[in-house]
This record gives C-alpha cells, structure tokens and sequence, in this order.
C-alpha cells in the first residue's frame, strides 16, 4: 500500500520477524517503525517495549488483527505512537497515518535535540550526557564494547574571566569544546557537563587503552588564546572505565577522584581510576604547557568509597 502510494515516497525495508526487525534498527536509522503483532517470533508487546527502549526516538506504528480495546493500550503504554486494526486498513489511510507520524516525530526530535544542546558550545549538555551514558548501558547487554568515562575540566578557568573578562572565557570554552570534538572518534559522546567542565564518553575495552584516551583529550586542551596579552590554556583530567553495574553517578565519582588528583598534583595532566587505585597518565607527547612524570614517579592513591578526598 505505501509503495503504490501517488502522495508519499517511502523506502521500505521488509522483514518477517521481529528479531531481524531489531537487527535492522541497530544497524540503520529509521523515520518509522510498522509493527505486526501477528509475527512469527512475536511476544506481544513486549517486543514494542524492546524496541523503544531501544530506539526512543524511532515511532513505533502497530498493525493487529485484534480489534480490542486493551491491546491498542496496552501497545501505546509499551511505546508504540499509534495503533491500527488491520480489518480498518487502506491504503490511503495508512499513508496519511504514516506521513504525519513521521512528520510528528521530526518535530518533535527538533524539540528534543535543542532539549539537549548546550547552547554556548553547540554540543551536548549535562541531560545529553545522561542520556548518552544510560544508552551505551542499555547497548551492553547485547554484547557492546565496554565503555570509558572522561572529566575533563578547565584550569585555572576563574583567572581567564578575571584577567581577560567573561568573554575570553565563553571563547575558551568553545574552543575547548571544539578541540575536544576534533580529537574525539566519530562515536563518542562529547557534552558540557557545566561551567568549565566537560565529560567524554568513548569506547575503550582496558585501562591501557583508556589511560592513551585520556591523555589524547587532555592534551588537546593545552593551546593559546587570542592576541596579546595571550591567555595560556590547560585542562586537567580524570577518567575510568564504566562498569555493567554502574550508574552515571558512580563512575563520575570515579573519574571525578581522578580529576581531584590531577589538579591536586598540579593541574594539566591526566589521571585515571582504575576502580581500586588512582594513577596518574604516563604522557606520550610533550608540549611546553604539559606535566610530564619523571621516570621516578610513582603516584598511586589509594581509594576508599565515601571519602571527599583522594
């Protein structure tokens, strides 16, 4: 009915069961979902559920041979946008229900994305960070890499809007944000978590490999500002590794005690938890704004939950 459609062009991909429905959702982006519930592999709308805790932002459409009442609520309270009986289907019916509910969802991920865009930088926000962290969660347990958290935070931020004026820092902070974002991968998540703090979610399966990460993302932070007189800039950084049972409010704790280490041990540098102790970045490239550890160095703070100090 939709392809034959006069007013709306659709691409439609179609597959028998929902289990290669879902595969196709993780794999490619959709404006919307039609849903049978009459499908082989079929759980009812436990499959909705999946789908849309999944994918929030993908309308979920549902066809049924069951007129009655409570399956329609019971499909809408799973996630889906809209129900039809099939014994009502037509083909123009089907294609105007379907135009407006992708237009529907347009506007309103419109909506959602200036919801979650810091509006000095142009990236992600504190919400956008949560929703983001709560997301990788939810992908891991179909197998997804383990992920890393990073705090990175502006030093000395105060002096700069004293010594320069409010905004040479706004200027600082967008450009902090943008050579976050450049040396970030395409994937990772890289927000304002407020002020002259930002965090970066990144894929990362060891400590080595997060340990490199985080020294990548601080370093990008160490540069000039403006004409004279110049404003120099570093940032500090604590990073860890997101564990299954974790929530954002645990790891940020974690990598937030690094943080607390970096800048307690001089600011301009990195250090990482790795869940049990804190130690610092060893740095790969030098630059004169960097803290480098002499060979000697063997900083290792212990962690102990509760505590407001590391």
């Amino acid at each position: 009915m939709l392809r034959r459609s006069r007013d709306v062009e659709f691409e439609i991909d179609h597959v028998h069961t929902a289990a290669e429905a879902i595969g196709k959702l993780d794999l490619n982006s959709y404006d919307l979902v039609i849903f049978d519930l009459g499908l082989p592999d079929n759980d009812g709308v436990a499959a909705i559920h999946r789908i849309s805790l999944a994918h929030p932002s993908t309308p979920v459409f549902v066809l049924s041979g069951d007129e009655r009442h409570e399956i329609a609520i019971a499909a809408i309270e799973a996630g889906a946008q809209d129900f039809l009986p099939k014994q009502h289907l037509a083909g123009q019916l089907l294609t105007r229900m379907a135009a407006m509910s992708i237009a529907r969802q347009k506007r309103l991920r419109t909506a959602e994305l200036a919801s979650l865009t810091d509006s000095l930088t142009g990236i992600g926000n504190r919400r956008a960070t949560d929703h983001a962290f709560e997301r990788r969660q939810r992908r891991r347990v179909g197998g997804s890499p383990v992920f890393g958290l990073a705090m990175i935070d502006i030093d000395r931020f105060k002096s700069i809007n004293d010594l320069y004026g409010h905004d040479v820092g706004d200027e600082v902070i967008r450009e902090v944000a943008f050579k976050l974002s450049k040396a970030s991968d395409p994937d990772w998540d890289v927000c304002r978590h407020g002020g002259e703090e930002f965090t970066v979610l990144f894929s990362s399966s060891s400590i080595e490999e997060t340990n490199l990460i985080a020294d990548r993302l601080q370093s990008s932070c160490t540069f000039s500002h403006g004409a004279a007189p110049v404003a120099r800039v570093t940032a500090s950084c604590g990073a860890t590794l997101v564990e299954h049972d974790d929530t954002f409010r645990s790891a940020s704790k974690r990598a937030d005690y690094a943080l607390y280490a970096s800048k307690q041990g001089g600011r301009c540098r990195s250090f990482i938890h790795d869940g049990k102790s804190i130690h610092p970045v060893t740095r790969v490239d030098l630059s004169p704004f960097a803290f480098a550890p002499s060979a000697d160095t063997t900083v290792a703070l212990a962690f102990r939950q509760g505590q407001s100090k590391v």
